[in-house]
């Protein structure tokens, strides 16, 4: 079940990639995140983040965390102000100059920025981890099983997750069928890696993460979003379509313009069988 689970999970991956890389404008980049890195940027010191104070729950004073994925440090920096030390694991450079920038402003030194991509090639490389986290990783990983594999091993007590039930690459899918003339392939998300972690035999635990909708200052800011979201060129011949159904699919006005709906965001803490014991030092 597990195995094709797995199998299912990669298709999905794979059916989206042939789409994007069938209809996209915009030509592919070495660093995807290079022109909006910018935007991930988060204050370490900022309450009121729902999804940060699940993960503050679980933190421990004395642990290591692992932050797969960790973009500008909108979680890893924040957590190493509680905790021993992150270990943050980014493969973007415009996201590690970002992160350090952040980490050199706000004086944090507890942590250890990695230049690769996980899964790397001896998961027991990155030793002495607590817990293992991905922060909306993973929905365009096509070996998820494998990722999953790795996490285990690197975390001694547990792994966490934040997820949404879609991915946010679906962010605007009401808008695809105009844009691209068919639907869009949709991203495995929360239902999957849930059913996928409990066909490897673990039993999840999920908590719902309040979420606010998807706002926007105004509706430029709101196409901007949608353009990159539905791989169109900034002069692309579709923008009069996209603005089109935009204005019939934001509500409000002003700065309270925002999407419709806001897919569920959950924390997913899980163990596999024998981790904790055989990592128990």
């Amino acid at each position: 079940m597990a195995a094709q689970l797995a199998k299912d999970w990669a298709a999905a991956v794979a059916a989206n990639r042939e789409q994007v890389a069938r209809v996209r404008e915009q030509p592919e980049r070495a660093d995807h995140y290079a022109p909006i890195a910018g935007a991930f940027r988060a204050d370490p010191q900022r309450t009121g983040d729902e999804a940060l104070n699940a993960l503050l729950a679980v933190a421990q004073p004395g642990d290591t965390w692992l932050d797969i994925g960790a973009g500008a440090g909108r979680f890893a920096l924040a957590l190493a102000l509680r905790v021993k030390h992150v270990i943050a694991v980014e493969p973007s450079e415009a996201m590690r100059a970002e992160f350090e920038t952040i980490s050199r402003e706000h004086g944090i030194e507890n942590v250890t920025l990695l230049d690769q991509r996980w899964p790397p090639p001896e998961p027991r490389l990155i030793d002495g981890v607590d817990v293992a986290m991905i922060s909306h990783v993973g929905y365009d990983i096509e070996e998820m099983g494998g990722l999953l594999d790795a996490m285990e091993t690197a975390a001694r007590r547990e792994c966490v997750a934040l997820m949404y039930e879609r991915s946010p690459g679906s962010l605007f899918h009401e808008l695809w069928p105009a844009i691209h003339g068919e639907p869009q392939a949709h991203l495995p998300a929360l239902p999957q890696l849930v059913a996928l972690l409990q066909a490897r035999g673990s039993e999840p635990a999920l908590t719902e993460i309040p979420t606010r909708r998807w706002r926007f200052a105004a509706h430029a800011e709101a196409e901007e979003w949608a353009r990159r979201r539905l791989w169109l060129e900034p002069d692309s011949a579709r923008l009069s379509t996209l603005r089109a159904g935009l204005t019939d699919l934001l509500a409000g006005d002003g700065d309270q313009l925002s999407l419709p709906d806001t897919p569920k965001q959950m924390l997913v803490r899980w163990t596999r069988a024998g981790v904790s014991e055989r990592n128990d030092r």
